[in-house]
């Protein structure tokens, strides 16, 4: 535990949901597979390897839900409000900017 105590905020952040986003596809492959929906469970059953279709699904669906849910969560802006690095970039010194005088080029005809 301390260990993921240690890391840094914004990767225990991606990593907490990027775990959650795999849950989430891979109970929702295990739902398809076991109602048998398109008959897909019949399909890798009578198969004659039947563990490189499964490979394949649960590796196509943690590449897909694991992402999303991070980006779901990073546009939602979930553990971002109170965040003190974002709270130190926002403290930034502020200059006034001015627009300098430019010439005008001569047109070539």
């Amino acid at each position: 535990m301390s260990m993921w105590k240690n890391l840094p905020r914004l990767v225990r952040f991606i990593l907490r949901n990027i775990a959650l986003g795999i849950g989430v596809g891979w109970a929702l492959l295990s739902a398809l597979l076991w109602s048998d929906m398109g008959g897909i469970r019949t399909l890798i059953s009578h198969s004659a390897n039947g563990f490189i279709p499964l490979y394949l699904l649960f590796g196509g669906f943690a590449v897909t839900f694991g992402p999303a849910a991070v980006a779901s969560a990073v546009l939602l802006g979930h553990e971002f409000r109170d965040d003190d690095d974002m709270d130190k970039a926002s403290k930034a010194p502020v200059t006034d900017l001015e627009p300098l005088p430019a010439k005008a080029a001569a047109r070539i005809r």
